[in-house]
């Protein structure tokens, strides 16, 4: 008996507890989505179960009471439509504008009741609600709070909602405000502390960049914000955006830039460094720039960066002194090359040069070395001096076939005098192949044959470095 009586509790007490926990469920599990028309903004507020639905459509504009209990004007266009069902039961109210004045309507079901009393309570108890979860009234409150409190007072009220979108929408009311600059950097960060998404967290930041890059703090908060995103995509359109600004000093640019150098793409870390070197720069700049590429580990990123600062026009000698000694920390040869023709692309000085032909002697590769020399001859206007320096470099390449393609492209220069013949023979005699030796001597032959009495003496020299009597008969032969 005992038993029995236990049982018949439970069974009482068990769908009251299996209700409670519905309706916790129901008043927990509530999402947001709005859309809009050219004459109407709707917003629908629901919950994820079948228990209650809450719908909400506005148009025009639409004031609230300080208390946010009750509509206290309305534009002539105005209107308000408020739903709510809640297991089955569901209550309608309707707020239009007419004339002067404000009509309101109240339902119970399909049944029209008088707003008073009931009516006006339950909106009383509804709005406050409405008004944390969707951008209703949303300019006239921010003006309210911070006509109260200032810019701590609009704040605590943003970081009572739940929505994004909302918080959003109510930071930059705030930011349209008599906001004083010192003030920035508490917005920025109390904004990015209560924003979860990082769509909305960098749309806020961009939306107000224009006033964050005024003030140093505020951009190093803009900065600190950044990083607290985890998407690099989003980070990257809040760097953009601030890289935008044609004033950005030195100082907020090298605390952009490592905000950029701490993100873990190489890919969106060269998109940002790319944009700002597709500037117009200083140097101070440029350096920072290329600087912070080194960070990167792919050597493909680090060479876009490279060959992007060397499209630059106007770029200053020693912008471009630099941009060429980052070359030697690239580790691929194929990478090092790219850049290296890019740079080939212009004009260089003698001084530019002597550079590149010292940065070749960190590639490795034969087969890239002999590309990077017969750009430099089919491209450059080599003086002597920077002729017989390439042209001695070619005593490094390690492969006698690659050293006498270069030296053989290098005797297909228009116009070589007496110095460059003697430095391309001098080298020939350096290949230890006699076969490859002995082809540079004949391709050298024509030129030789008309040349001075100090360019055959070279040739006759480098002949006798022929072992093989077949290979210096022949040469010897080509200039009879």
């Amino acid at each position: 008996m005992h038993t029995n009586t236990i049982i018949m509790k439970a069974l009482r007490f068990f769908p009251f507890a299996l209700l409670v926990a519905l309706i916790n469920y129901g008043a927990t599990a509530q999402t947001l989505s709005m859309s809009s028309s050219n004459d109407r903004h709707k917003i629908s507020y629901r919950s994820d179960n079948p228990l209650q639905n809450f719908n909400v459509e506005t148009r025009g504009k639409i004031d609230l009471t300080d208390d946010d209990k009750d509509i206290k004007s309305m534009s002539s266009d105005g209107y308000i439509e408020i739903e709510k069902t809640v297991f089955g039961s569901r209550r309608k109210i309707v707020i239009t504008a007419e004339g002067n004045s404000i009509k309101r309507e109240y339902y119970e079901g399909r049944t029209s009741l008088p707003f008073e009393p009931e009516g006006r309570k339950w909106l009383s108890e509804i709005l406050p609600e409405l008004v944390r979860t969707t951008t209703l009234g949303a300019e006239d409150r921010v003006k309210r709070f911070f006509a109260k409190g200032g810019t701590p007072a609009v704040l605590s009220e943003i970081n009572s909602m739940s929505s994004d979108y909302v918080m959003n929408h109510y930071a930059n009311l705030l930011m349209a405000q008599r906001v004083t600059v010192n003030d920035y950097p508490l917005i920025i960060k109390s904004i990015v502390d209560a924003v979860d998404s990082d769509h909305y967290r960098a749309q806020f930041l961009e939306y107000n960049m224009d006033k964050f890059m005024v003030d140093q703090s505020a951009i190093e908060a803009v900065c600190l914000a950044s990083g607290r995103m985890g998407s690099d995509h989003y980070k990257t359109q809040v760097i953009k955006r601030a890289l935008r600004d044609k004033n950005v000093s030195l100082k907020a640019m090298k605390s952009i830039l490592a905000t950029t150098t701490r993100m873990s793409s190489d890919h969106y870390i060269t998109e940002v460094i790319s944009t700002l070197l597709n500037q117009d720069v200083s140097d101070a700049v440029v350096t920072e720039a290329i600087n912070a590429s080194k960070t990167m580990s792919s050597d493909h990123y680090r060479s876009v960066v490279l060959r992007t600062a060397l499209n630059k026009p106007n770029l200053s000698a020693a912008s471009y002194q630099q941009t060429l000694e980052a070359v030697k920390e690239i580790n691929s040869d194929h990478y090092k090359t790219e850049v290296l023709k890019q740079l080939m692309k212009g004009s260089l000085a003698n001084e530019q040069l002597f550079t590149l032909v010292d940065l070749s002697s960190s590639v490795s590769s034969d087969h890239y070395l002999t590309e990077i020399f017969n750009e430099v001859l089919k491209t450059q206007q080599l003086s002597d001096e920077a002729f017989k320096r390439l042209i001695d470099r070619v005593g490094n390449v390690k492969s006698d076939h690659y050293a006498s393609v270069i030296l053989r492209s290098a005797l297909n220069k228009p116009a070589l005098n007496d110095v460059k013949l003697i430095s391309i023979l001098q080298n020939a005699g350096n290949i230890g192949s006699d076969h490859y030796k002995t082809e540079v001597l004949m391709a050298s032959a024509p030129k030789v044959k008309v040349a001075s009495p100090a360019v055959k003496d070279s040739y006759r020299a480098a002949a006798k470095r022929i072992n093989s009597e077949t290979y210096y008969g022949r040469a010897l032969r080509a200039v009879e």
